[in-house]
């Protein structure tokens, strides 16, 4: 899937990815819906996964990547995926898989060096390139997981790593065999070779009424005007409907009375604060001033900043808390400081920053916000996700008029769109009766699909403009049946094909000619190549296969004229080769350029030798795994789905 690719590119996701897709790949798992729940889901030789363990993974893999990825797009649509199900019951899977196989082979991951392993870990070390602690904290917060979970899948893909390391041992090819046949791929060719094209043919004579009449006759089924509709359309864009997406001050007004609450301020209270490192300091603290509010109670304040500046060092400044609420606070301390009355002190509140001392100076009321102050804000709200419910609400009252009055014109009328009715003839390949593109629908997608979808004198719903950012709707006005056309009408049409047809026989002609003359004298090429004006290119090198391009890979690639090229003995002349539609190549063998590989280039080849040894051993070893370890899902919760 694209999201999933995309997904993928992230950084941290990768890291991710390597816990909730299978990065240590022994067993796959198709694709699955999640049905009813049940007791288990998965049963492997004589293990089970039960339905919790399951649920569990799901959400814990989901906090994992909504934590990681920002919660994206991509993310969000992988989540919702069948894919995410299925991935996360094949981890699970290879979990007990790998368990069991580090049973057979007595493999474990000691602490060091699982430790080790993520000491080594580029993304937790700093500059200097040490491990750092704190990188590796944020990394785990960032990222919704904990210490705990990062090491048991570290150790999982260690005891994995272990356990492939001892199945896919190294390939057991000699030095000498890999370096004769990487010296055979390197093998080149030396050719001198003809290219026999089209323009390589005279004038190709005007065929003749009779020839034309034959040719029309043997090919009549080319020339069949198909079906077409005669379909009338219109269009429309959100712009169409600016007016009901303006919001008025009737309108805000109204929301703002509605939610008053969402617009009161908090009550706030004025606070003195002292906080110490140690208890018996704050009881001291707290002891010195109620002696003194016994004595004087409306001092209580200047008494409180005198004592903080003598046993806590704090200036007014330091120890002012204003227009503080509730919810700024934590629990430990909010509740027992909002329960105190003006003037009135708190007790000793321990908290982990140390053991608190609040005296209440004042209290502000709650108090509404004015209208003017929020209006914008509650009009900028209102707006999200209005454009996209006020175009639904109008689509869907289009298309319940569509399908009662079955009628575009009423469909104008009725919503004010500012368009004509228009109507195009094609066929189903959106063409017109000259077989060009009809320019006007190519911003509709599907358009002639939907047009072959309906019936005549039948309108349809309205259909997504993909390519212009809007909507359209359309009906089949007429349906003009397929019909053979006459040779008068087609015949520019068939005069072209017939000449064309007519320039590959000369074309294929001339090929054939050249190519018995240089077989029987192929030293004498040039001469040929002269004599018929063809393009000749003397000492041309050829490697044994060509390597193309293909979505970022090296694809493996030989024609016809490289096989016979490479199959031939020097002064050989090959076969006539077709490249292409109107092109013919014939080569003449000059030189056999032995290779003799580098150090570089074998070591190249011992290593690719080794991952094609290795992949067949794993494809076998799997086989067996699934064999000896038979998994079964449990059908009351998962459906496989169809490949489509």
């Amino acid at each position: 899937m694209q999201f999933f690719r995309k997904l993928a590119k992230s950084i941290f996701f990768k890291i991710i990815l390597a816990f909730v897709a299978l990065s240590f790949v022994l067993f796959g798992v198709s694709s699955f819906i999640l049905g009813s729940p049940n007791t288990w889901v998965a049963k492997i030789g004589g293990d089970t996964i039960s339905y919790g363990q399951f649920n569990s993974a799901l959400r814990a893999d989901r906090e994992i990547i909504l934590a990681s990825s920002n919660k994206s797009e991509e993310a969000l649509q992988y989540l919702e995926s069948e894919r995410f199900k299925s991935d996360v019951l094949g981890r699970l899977v290879n979990q007990v898989m790998i368990k069991k196989l580090a049973d057979d082979f007595d493999v474990s991951a000691s602490k060091k060096i699982i430790l080790e392993s993520i000491a080594r870990d580029p993304s937790f070390k700093n500059e200097s390139g040490k491990f750092d602690r704190k990188k590796f904290e944020a990394f785990l917060k960032k990222n919704g997981l904990n210490e705990e979970k990062y090491v048991s899948e570290i150790t999982n893909g260690i005891a994995a790593t272990m356990i492939l390391q001892s199945i896919a041992v190294s390939a057991p090819m000699s030095d000498s065999v890999i370096a004769q046949v990487e010296n055979f791929k390197q093998e080149k060719r030396v050719a001198d070779v003809i290219t026999i094209s089209s323009k390589n043919v005279g004038n190709i004579a005007k065929p003749s009424e009779e020839e034309l009449q034959k040719f029309f006759t043997e090919n009549q089924t080319q020339y069949v005007l198909p079906e077409r509709r005669k379909v009338s359309y219109l269009s429309f864009s959100k712009k169409d409907f600016a007016k009901d997406l303006q919001i008025s001050d009737q309108e805000i007004f109204a929301e703002y009375e509605n939610g008053k609450e969402q617009y009161t301020k908090s009550e706030t209270r004025n606070f003195y604060h002292v906080v110490f490192d140690k208890e018996i300091e704050a009881k001291n603290f707290l002891q010195k001033f109620e002696e003194f509010t016994q004595v004087d109670k409306l001092k209580v304040q200047i008494e409180f900043e005198k004592l903080a500046k003598e046993l806590a060092k704090k200036d007014l400044k330091a120890i002012t808390l204003s227009k503080v609420s509730q919810k700024d606070l934590i629990p430990q301390i909010a509740e027992p400081i909002f329960k105190l009355a003006v003037n009135e002190n708190s007790q000793v509140i321990a908290s982990p920053l140390g053991f608190h001392v609040f005296l209440l100076n004042e209290i502000a009321q709650p108090q509404l916000i004015p209208f003017s102050e929020v209006k914008n804000g509650i009009k900028q709200k209102m707006a999200e996700g209005r454009e996209e419910k006020v175009l639904q609400e109008k689509i869907s009252a289009i298309d319940d008029l569509l399908l009662t009055s079955n009628s575009l014109a009423e469909v104008a009328k009725k919503f004010g769109l500012k368009v004509t009715a228009t109507s195009v003839v094609i066929d189903e390949n959106s063409k017109n009766d000259k077989g060009e593109e009809v320019s006007e629908i190519k911003s509709f997608d599907n358009f002639a699909k939907n047009s072959f979808a309906l019936k005549a004198k039948q309108t349809s719903k309205v259909f997504y403009a993909k390519n212009s950012e809007g909507f359209y709707a359309l009906e089949v006005a007429e349906i003009i049946p397929s019909k053979q056309r006459e040779l008068v009408e087609v015949q520019s049409r068939v005069t072209a094909d017939l000449l064309v047809v007519k320039l590959k026989e000369a074309l294929g002609d001339l090929a054939r000619k050249v190519g018995e003359e240089v077989k029987q004298n192929p030293n004498e090429v040039a001469k040929v190549a002269a004599r018929y004006r063809l393009k000749l290119d003397k000492a041309r090198e050829f490697p044994r296969i060509f390597y193309l391009t293909f979505q970022g890979q090296q694809v493996p690639y030989q024609d016809q004229f490289l096989k016979d090229l490479f199959a031939i003995t020097v002064d050989q002349a090959t076969p006539l080769a077709t490249q292409g539609e109107s092109e013919f190549v014939i080569g003449v063998l000059r030189e056999i350029k032995k290779s003799a590989v580098n150090s570089i280039q074998l070591e190249q080849a011992k290593k690719q030798s080794a991952e094609e040894f290795r992949k067949e051993v794993m494809s076998d070893y799997n086989a067996y795994l699934l064999a000896r370890y038979p998994v079964k899902t449990n059908d009351k919760i998962f459906a496989k789905q169809e490949e489509k």
